[in-house]
């Protein structure tokens, strides 16, 4: 089960936002953001960011 913060981090990265770019939008440190976004790989047992966009069911936007 992914949080909210991860589920939106990862929404983020799907549309091509940088860690940088999340960290702003979503008003957190960017370590915040880099954290989040390694719990959910955790969470999913992803290798990868792809791997976890696809086990999350979130779509690429491009």
């Amino acid at each position: 089960m992914l949080s909210p913060i991860e589920k939106s981090c990862l929404r983020w990265v799907s549309e091509g936002r940088s860690v940088a770019e999340i960290a702003l939008i979503q008003g957190k440190r960017i370590p915040e953001v880099e954290q989040s976004l390694a719990r959910a790989l955790e969470a999913l047992g992803a290798k990868s960011i792809e791997e976890a966009l696809r086990k999350a069911n979130i779509s690429i936007s491009k």
